[in-house]
């Protein structure tokens, strides 16, 4: 009302035409019975629907029984032409007051009880997905016949059930290479321990005699020493597996380290009549463990000779700057089929293998580097091992 007057002449008549279509007010006359009082910039009322009673109780006092609002209308340039005041009756702003009150208090009973519906309504919906997988969790066990739970959601709860699905098929395979690697150790060590008891028994009960007792005592000399190298393999890996070993690491040459493999297994190439080439440097220093991952190198070399009918390569380098690439290859005959994926099981060994036990801890090593490692037949023939590391 005060930007509408303040483009009009301040008179009676040009007010009441104004007045005819009050929007700016719709929302208040709705609400409650409110009125106007339009004076001038002396204070002279020149419009007003207060009845006179009512307006001589307004101007009279304090005016506790009414509430009101004063703007100033200005014109154009920012003089102040005159002032409005809304006034309504302070009983009818406190009716509206409890009447507001009223409906928030009822708006807030319905919205409680509309919660109160919904949330009994979702309850199974929510709930039910916890308890399944609270139940399934319970009756899980490594022994039994456990099927994977399946939630039909896709919220947190679905993500936490393929979490445990993921974990029990881990825990599942982690007891089945426990229980193979069992039954091997026990194959592997009761061998030597047989041959060690058989050769003592013929011995003490008289059956080897004269020259053959040396022969016998040479056989529990080595299967004794075999059996050591079992065991301390066995012993080796159980500590790289666990969480009491630690890796110190240092910023090595990965050519010194190959150099010192090579020169470990050298003896063992020339009996066989083996060589073994190294191709590629490593300048760049890697952060290792030198003796672990010597003795993984040394496991390798020493496969490698086993199998292989010339030479032996071991070949460096480095790809996209970030990791290096170590090849260790023969010219044997390379993998048998299906043979890739059991090279590294423990006590897993070919027609002219060891203990089993070698490559295992060499993947023990690379892995606890950071590392792969993975076999290959050659496009060439023989065997490869490629592994992969990354640089400091």
């Amino acid at each position: 009302m005060s930007q509408l007057l303040g483009k009009s002449a301040l008179s009676r008549p040009v007010i009441e035409e104004k007045l005819m279509n009050r929007k700016a007010l719709a929302v208040t006359e709705r609400l409650l019975s409110s009125k106007m009082i339009i004076w001038t910039a002396q204070q002279e009322i020149i419009y007003t629907d207060l009845k006179e009673a009512a307006l001589e109780e307004f101007r009279q006092g304090p005016r506790r029984n009414f509430v009101s609002e004063t703007v100033p209308i200005q014109a154009k340039n920012g003089k102040t032409r005159g002032y409005v005041t809304l006034v309504a009756r302070l009983d009818e702003v406190q009716e509206l007051n409890r009447l507001m009150g009223r409906s928030q208090l009822i708006s807030l009973v319905l919205s409680a009880m509309i919660a109160v519906v919904l949330g009994l309504f979702f309850k199974k919906g929510i709930t039910r997905p916890i308890r399944n997988l609270s139940e399934h969790m319970k009756n899980y066990s490594l022994k039994g016949a456990n099927r994977e739970i399946r939630l039909a959601t896709k919220d947190e709860i679905g993500e936490l059930a393929e979490s445990f699905n993921a974990l029990s098929r881990r825990l599942k395979q982690y007891d089945e290479d426990q229980k193979v690697f069992f039954q091997n150790a026990s194959h592997e060590l009761k061998t030597p321990l047989m041959a060690i008891q058989g050769n003592a028994e013929g011995i003490l009960d008289g059956v080897v005699t004269g020259a053959d007792v040396n022969k016998s005592l040479n056989v529990i000399i080595a299967e004794s020493q075999r059996l050591k190298r079992i065991v301390e393999g066995i012993t080796y890996l159980a500590r790289l597996e666990s969480v009491e070993e630690s890796f110190v690491f240092k910023r090595e040459s990965m050519e010194t380290i190959i150099q010192e493999a090579v020169d470990s297994v050298l003896a063992l190439a020339e009996q066989r009549e083996i060589d073994i080439v190294v191709k590629g440097a490593l300048s760049e220093p890697v952060m290792v463990d030198r003796e672990k991952m010597k003795r993984a190198f040394i496991n390798l070399l020493g496969n490698a000779i086993r199998y292989s009918k010339s030479v032996v390569i071991v070949k460096s380098s480095i790809r996209d700057g970030k990791t290096f690439l170590i090849e260790v290859k023969d010219d044997g005959s390379g993998f048998a089929p299906g043979e890739v994926d059991k090279v590294f099981q423990r006590f897993y060994s070919g027609e002219e293998g060891g203990s089993g036990i070698g490559l295992a801890i060499t993947k023990a090593i690379i892995e606890g580097h950071g590392g792969t490692i993975n076999a290959l037949n050659g496009v060439q023939g023989g065997a490869v091992f490629q592994i992969w590391l990354r640089k400091v």
